[in-house]
């Protein structure tokens, strides 16, 4: 479902269609077709490019032809950037749209989706955004483009700005932004967008990681704007927020389109829902799937519907009834004809003597709350993880364990410690690095001839090979020399220099390599762990290296670290300001 939200149906005959016609616009030239025939259209209303993929050459010349359209209302680009660096993606969108912004157009439709232009793309939007071509926006789609929580405050300013700018004439409509990580962060700050704004009808932001403080910031919002005809947040965690969530349904009585499913609302939820709803005469479809709901919810929902002429659909698969419970929500619902669409193939089955319904309702939610308490769970996890014996060698566990990588051994009882006689030895004898490091070797041999070895350019390139993990052990080698107080900033510099020189850049390596650097660098949080962003006490020392390895840095890390200095406070990066400065007038340079 959530791939159809980047679709934008064909809604006028004035349209210029160039979709899916696998054009690469590396040049001016490469997209000199396309420009003539936007030149020569007579009245463009919309320019359709999906499909494609142009660079920040083609894109000035496309941006140059549309100046001469300030009639054009509709810019569905979506799919516009495949295998283009997320850097090169602002500098083209501010090409694109600049002309659009001095010939007068008043803008109804921007589709962006499938675009993964992250969080710096959405810098590369907000001027246009923010301009009066965007007084008329009817219409945003950004499905699936990766902005993350960052890009949805970027985004939230932007919109609150144009409403600002326009005297409150700006009157959005619909908002698409699926599949973004906005997480609890993004929905808050786009929450208090959409209070402002108070004119949308559609709002779809599903598979956002969204958890009760973001729910419960969006449906204040929600009760803002009270044309609201569909709202989509499938995919999320409702959870313990379901209670004011359906608050904010009950008066929202022109909604048809109401789309919760996989979201743990589970019964509890769904009797809020129901009677939410009782009094709605214009819901049309109701999804609650895969949602942990008990026959006892659901046939809240089904005493509720089955008296509702206007509702078509209703999805209850996926949730906790068994075979009895599924007859009995169908004889509750026989009177309407879509009983017998309905499918329960994924039912999970009842489980009369689960608590959990009991459990939660021992919980309650205080909406002062944020995220800390499940961040804490994650943390004690890890620290759970770390505390486990059955690899640590060489460290004496307080209490007595087992291990099952240990053959020919049985499980102790808690009176009778677990014997090492001989293991000690033998585990001596081995040459571990680190407590998962079985066979690899070390980057740090010994203390003699710590960084010796990676002085010499050779000896690098040996060590990063040359194969799918270069520029993982790469990005591995420059935090190892960052990290080390030992060191000096001679030999970080030279290190990383030929650290550098022996890597060679594909389009994915680069991306890769400049994806693990930001990570590294504390600016995005690691998206392979999901851990957060990352505490750096050398910047100083960090950023000299950077200046001094310049030449060997490859042009979209130039752009891509410029774009982050320049956005991120001194106070946040806790180094000297002068260094910070040096360091972005070599990248610019």
């Amino acid at each position: 479902m959530t791939d159809n939200l980047s679709k934008s149906l064909k809604s006028t005959e004035y349209e210029l269609s160039w979709a899916n016609r696998g054009l690469k616009g590396n040049s001016a030239d490469d997209v000199k077709e396309l420009c003539d025939a936007i030149e020569q259209y007579k009245q463009l209303v919309a320019l359709r490019l999906e499909g494609n993929t142009i660079n920040e050459e083609a894109a000035t010349a496309i941006g140059k032809a549309l100046e001469k359209h300030s009639e054009i209302q509709r810019l569905i680009w979506n799919d516009l950037f495949t295998t283009r660096l997320k850097t090169e993606v602002p500098p083209s969108l501010i090409k694109l749209t600049q002309g659009l912004i001095i010939n007068g157009a008043h803008i109804v439709e921007i589709n962006l989706s499938d675009n993964a232009f992250g969080p710096i793309g959405v810098k590369g939007l907000e001027t246009f955004l923010c301009s009066s071509a965007c007084f008329t926006l009817e219409e945003l789609r950004l499905n699936n483009c990766g902005m993350g929580s960052e890009g949805g405050k970027l985004l939230a300013e932007a919109l609150i700005t144009c409403h600002k700018n326009s005297q409150g004439k700006f009157a959005l409509k619909q908002f698409v932004a699926g599949r973004n990580r906005l997480e609890n962060e993004g929905a808050q700050a786009l929450a208090k967008a959409f209070e402002i704004i108070g004119t949308l009808e559609v709002i779809r932001i599903p598979q956002n990681g969204m958890r009760p403080p973001g729910i419960e910031a969006l449906a204040n919002a929600f009760v803002q704007n009270q044309n609201l005809r569909t709202i989509d947040l499938n995919d999320n965690s409702i959870t313990l927020a379901a209670q004011k969530l359906s608050l904010a349904i009950e008066k929202l009585p022109k909604l048809e389109i109401l789309n919760l499913e996989s979201s743990l609302i589970r019964t509890k939820g769904a009797i809020a829902i129901a009677r939410a709803i009782v009094s709605h005469k214009n819901l049309q479809e109701l999804y609650l799937g895969c949602n942990d709901i008990h026959t006892e919810g659901a046939l809240e929902i089904a005493h509720v519907v089955k008296n509702m002429p206007s509702l078509k659909i209703l999805d209850l698969n996926g949730n906790c009834f068994g075979p009895d419970g599924i007859d009995e929500i169908r004889h509750a619902l026989e009177n309407k004809n879509f009983v017998h669409q309905m499918v329960f193939s994924d039912d999970e089955g009842s489980d009369e003597e689960e608590e959990e319904e009991e459990n939660e309702g021992e919980d309650e939610y205080d909406e002062e709350d944020n995220d800390e308490d499940y961040e804490d769970q994650e943390e004690e996890e890890e620290e759970e993880d770390v505390e486990s014996p059955s690899f640590f060698f060489g460290k004496t566990s307080t209490q007595p364990t087992w291990n099952p990588f240990q053959f020919g051994t049985t499980k102790p009882n808690s009176t009778q410690p677990e014997s090492v006689s001989g293991l000690s030895s033998m585990m001596a004898s081995f040459n571990v690095c680190s407590p998962f490091s079985f066979g690899l070797q070390s980057t740090i041999e010994t203390k003699e001839n710590k960084w010796t070895t990676f002085t010499n350019f050779d000896k690098v390139k040996e060590h990063l090979k040359n194969d799918e993990q270069s520029t993982e052990r790469a990005v591995k080698l420059l935090e190892d020399i960052w990290s080390d107080n030992s060191i000096s900033q001679n030999e970080s510099s030279s290190i990383a220099s030929n650290t550098l020189k022996a890597l060679t850049f594909t389009e994915d390596s680069e991306r890769n390599f400049n994806e693990r650097l930001l990570v590294s660098l504390g600016f995005v949080k690691d998206e392979q762990t999901g851990r957060q962003r990352r505490t750096i006490n050398q910047r100083d020392k960090i950023f000299k290296t950077l200046v001094d390895i310049n030449q060997f840095l490859p042009k979209s890390t130039k752009n891509l670290l410029s774009v982050f200095l320049q956005n991120t406070p001194n106070e946040k990066l806790q180094c000297l300001p002068e260094i910070k400065q040096q360091l972005l007038s070599t990248l610019k340079g």
